[in-house]
């Protein structure tokens, strides 16, 4: 496997250096972001190793950068001492990283193995992922605005009660990019389901928070589902709905390899809701919530999927798309759009 170390500080490279070459890695090194957006011009890596903390571009930028070049995974080691808490995860995923790890502190550590067993473990995972570039522009939905107001007149025949979404590697850039752009009020519970590392998900909370005018929650076993707020299946629970707009956690096996499950949560609101719901699939790895997603769109709900090249892991996307499940195929943005428009008709039609 061949690799690009991407950190400012020489001790830290030397370090990760003897790790991966023990592990027979072929190893490049950068000390800064530019630097490594040099490195690129000529050596193409299996996956990339970032350092957030860096004069002049940081690990952000840097990442960001990469991606709108190259279909190259990153993932972020940090000196963060604990990387799941803090805001270095959230702002590392919104830029393309796939992953974000605690940087080895020296072989005397006493967690030094365990920490270089995962790094090892995660670099050979993520080197399988297919990433897509990330263009900052992409402009797939100009084209689409005559479907966009068909797509709104029929969801006033069937007004929708709930929005259910689904999310993998590359998602929090996707939600980013859908939630910022909502507009108050949004007449429905949102409900979402993110593939995230145990314990990530109250910061994860807290960063879509600042994203949205919507109270961010995790979803409680039989709490009402209320309009204008936004739900996230809890850490090992399956997320489904009741069909009085309750929510149903459920400990079961998991799907697709996953707890929470798309799939589960998108059967479930085909079952309970179905033509007055709108699905979403957004970024990620594998083929959670395709099938779930076709269900809605055979019960008649709207069901959206990310334009694939704007997609992080184009994989979900994908999958759903194959399955012909999406009713529309939209970027984030694109998605907001219509579901602003929807919420606006509705209130016009209301008054």
């Amino acid at each position: 496997m061949r690799i690009l170390i991407v950190d400012d500080s020489p001790v830290a490279r030397l370090l990760l250096r003897a790790i991966f070459e023990a592990e027979g890695f072929l190893v490049k090194e950068a000390a800064t972001g530019e630097e490594a957006l040099k490195v690129l011009l000529s050596f193409t890596p299996d996956i990339i190793t970032m350092d957030v903390h860096m004069p002049g571009m940081d690990g952000y930028e840097t990442t960001e950068h990469i991606l709108e070049r190259y279909a190259l995974p990153v993932v972020v080691i940090t000196a963060s001492a604990n990387a799941y808490a803090s805001a270095t995860a959230m702002r590392a995923l919104e830029a393309g990283a796939l992953a974000v790890l605690d940087k080895p502190r020296g072989p005397d550590a006493d967690d030094f193995n365990e920490r270089v067993s995962e790094i090892v473990r995660t670099l050979r995972s993520m080197a399988q992922v297919r990433i897509v570039r990330r263009p900052r522009k992409v402009n797939v939905d100009l084209a689409r605005q005559q479907t966009l107001a068909e797509l709104v007149a029929q969801s006033l025949r069937t007004p929708p009660q709930l929005v259910a979404i689904a999310a993998s590697a590359g998602g929090p850039a996707a939600l980013k990019s859908l939630l910022e752009r909502l507009q108050p009020p949004q007449p429905w519970p949102l409900v979402l389901v993110q593939h995230i590392a145990t314990g990530f998900l109250p910061s994860f909370r807290d960063w879509l928070a600042t994203l949205t005018h919507l109270p961010v929650l995790i979803a409680e076993d039989g709490s009402a589902l209320e309009p204008g707020r936004l739900y996230l299946a809890p850490d090992g629970c399956h997320l489904g709905v009741t069909g009085n707009c309750r929510v149903a956690l459920d400990g079961g096996p998991p799907e697709e390899l996953v707890r929470p499950s798309a799939n589960f949560l998108f059967r479930s609101v085909a079952r309970h809701f179905g033509a007055h719901a709108i699905g979403i699939q957004l970024s990620g790895m594998g083929r959670d919530g395709a099938e779930g997603l076709a269900a809605m769109r055979q019960r008649g709900a709207l069901t959206l999927v990310q334009e694939p090249s704007s997609a992080m892991i184009d994989s979900m996307p994908q999958a759903a798309i194959g399955l012909d499940a999406a009713r529309q195929v939209l970027t984030p943005d694109g998605m907001s759009t219509l579901l602003n428009r929807i919420a606006e008709h509705l209130a016009a039609k209301r008054e």
